[in-house]
């Protein structure tokens, strides 16, 4: 088997991320104080993601609210399609919430279909506004 030398280099990375993983997993194992400190930044990690799945709702509000107030200086479709962005922003944050709740983003099943609907919607979206924009170098 040939490997590229950029093949062999990410593996080489690979291996070594791997060897140290295992020594430090080792190490834990052998050290019943190394297996307090592993709680105590298990106990932070934690804290980290909570923390964070909550800024993260926030941006989604504050993105919701941005479309919201820009909804109301248009008119017609685009002012539609902004409303519409606005609620699925609003759905996707509010998804974040219970994402704490729970754990995790893909369970309850219900969770994940919630997600990725929102994230379809806002691919939609997306696209009807990239075709609904004015081409301002328009031949």
């Amino acid at each position: 088997m040939n490997l590229t030398k950029g093949a062999a280099i990410r593996l080489t990375i690979i291996f070594i991320f791997l060897g140290i993983g295992g020594a430090y997993s080792w190490q834990l194992m052998l050290n019943p104080a190394s297996l307090e400190q592993a709680e105590a930044q298990a106990k932070l990690l934690e804290e980290i993601y909570v923390y964070g799945n909550y800024l993260e709702a926030l941006l989604w509000f504050l993105f919701a609210i941005g479309f919201a107030i820009n909804a109301g200086k248009t008119s017609g479709r685009t002012r539609i399609n902004r409303l519409i962005t606005s609620l699925i922003f609003l759905l996707f944050g509010g998804s974040d919430i219970v994402e704490v709740q729970t754990g995790a983003w893909w369970s309850p099943w219900w969770l994940f279909v919630w997600k990725a609907s929102c994230v379809l919607s806002m691919v939609i979206l997306f696209m009807v506004y990239l075709r609904d924009r004015p081409l301002a170098n328009k031949p």
